[in-house]
């Protein structure tokens, strides 16, 4: 019994499905039809109890191949298997490529991620024969998305704690990334909420250390952005990192929330996607989304998960403000890649909440114009590291500096002639050199 199919030979919305690059020297069909029965009833021969009534409800159905046109004369990826059992009579071996189509019944697995993703990227990446495979995209059919509560807080929700609407949210990562004390560390937050930061996070890399607990930590920090806002009268979020062993995850958001913090983090690849998914549906605050080593799944072209499609699970997951790479920054994605993350944050997915998309990796006041043009939009965290905290006037005014350039950015002025005003900004632009437009 064969497992193609056409669309309308079945019910969409019983199916997730997925999109594959795949590059093999089999024939395209006999791999497409490999990769779902290993991937779902079967494995790669047929075996007893694999009834065609067991096959017809249970296994995946190949959808639709599209054949590419490319010259491949060696495998992209390394691979124990004899290339030469694929030779034609000549000796010569045909890498064939293409994008396949592949619906998985969502029976097998239901609403959970581990488990969905065992089910379309499980064994997929271990299998000799593919010399490149990469996971493309997931289409969820709305039964499916109504399994699962999305962002609590997403673009809005972290708008209304701020009360900023109008404009992009400006943030900053506090550096030095680790080795602060606590005390040090409240002080670098004082002076960018001092500045004007909607925003501020710890480092990815910062944990609850025996120097800087996070009890400690978000107590210090809290008061010290209370006193900010006290003499200010804006409100700054502070993103403490919860990323910890799983067991003790909430009970490091009830540490910090019960010193008054509005926002968490998380290390969503090394703490686990389920890991984050619990932690969205227990938050009373927005989550914000840091994508430290996801890059492992996503950068390789020929074997991995997209950029894309990792920033709709985040999201799907409850990711409130989601890392999609950086705008002309130090990243490796091209700025069109990270547009196409951005969509990802406000596509369609039902009932589920849009998720704040956060420009951040090389970031500074000069590239306020270039993030707003290929945005299009202002619903983005515009966050800086070193952008801010190695302005030369310190982080106060490494922080007015990005405010005065969106300012700037909003008025449609040049970023040159707003500075000669506005002295952290010009004193930015000498630091850091170049404006990008």
């Amino acid at each position: 019994m064969s497992l193609f199919r056409k669309p309308s030979e079945i019910n969409i919305e019983d199916y997730v499905i997925a999109t594959y690059y795949l590059e093999t020297p089999m024939k395209i069909e006999e791999a497409a039809e490999a990769l779902a029965a290993e991937q779902s009833s079967g494995t790669w021969q047929r075996v007893g109890y694999e009834t065609d009534e067991l096959r017809e409800k249970y296994a995946a159905k190949v959808l639709d191949i599209k054949v590419l046109d490319k010259n491949i004369e060696s495998p992209s990826l390394p691979s124990a298997i004899k290339m030469e059992e694929f030779a034609s009579p000549s000796g010569d071996v045909e890498y064939n490529v293409a994008i396949l189509k592949i619906a998985f019944p969502y029976i097998n697995f239901g609403p959970k991620m581990p488990n969905l993703f065992t089910a379309v990227a499980g064994n997929v990446f271990e299998m000799a024969a593919f010399t490149a495979i990469k996971l493309l995209d997931l289409e969820f059919p709305k039964t499916y998305l109504k399994e699962f509560k999305g962002p609590r807080f997403g673009i809005k929700g972290t708008r209304d704690v701020l009360g900023v609407y109008e404009r992009p949210l400006v943030g900053a990562i506090i550096k030095p990334c680790v080795g602060l004390s606590t005390d040090d560390l409240a002080q670098l937050a004082y002076e960018g909420a001092k500045g004007g930061l909607d925003f501020i996070k710890d480092d990815e890399l910062i944990a609850d250390t025996k120097y800087s607990t996070l009890k400690e930590r978000s107590k210090k920090v809290m008061a010290a952005l209370m006193r900010a806002e006290e003499e200010t009268g804006e409100k700054t979020m502070y993103a403490f990192n919860l990323t910890d062993r799983v067991d003790r995850i909430k009970e490091l958001h009830d540490i910090v929330v019960g010193n008054g913090a509005n926002c968490v983090m998380i290390n969503v690849a090394t703490a686990g996607i389920s890991a984050m998914r619990v932690l969205a549906e227990y938050s009373e605050v927005p989550i914000h989304c840091h994508r430290d080593f996801a890059p492992a799944w996503s950068r390789s072209q020929y074997v991995g998960i997209s950029a894309q499609l990792l920033t709709k699970l985040f999201r799907l997951a409850g990711a409130d403000q989601i890392h999609i790479g950086a705008i002309a920054g130090k990243l490796y994605e091209s700025d069109e890649e990270v547009l196409k993350s951005i969509e990802e944050c406000a596509n369609d997915l039902g009932d589920i909440t849009l998720s704040l998309p956060v420009s951040s990796g090389g970031q500074w006041a000069g590239k306020t114009p270039v993030n707003l043009r290929k945005i299009g939009h202002s619903d983005f965290l515009h966050l800086s590291g070193g952008g801010i905290y190695a302005h030369p006037g310190g982080a106060e005014a490494g922080a007015r500096s990005v405010r005065q350039a969106w300012d700037a950015t909003l008025k449609g002025i040049k970023l040159e002639e707003y500075a000669k005003e506005k002295e952290e900004l010009a004193t930015g632009i000498r630091h850091y050199v170049k404006v990008l437009y």
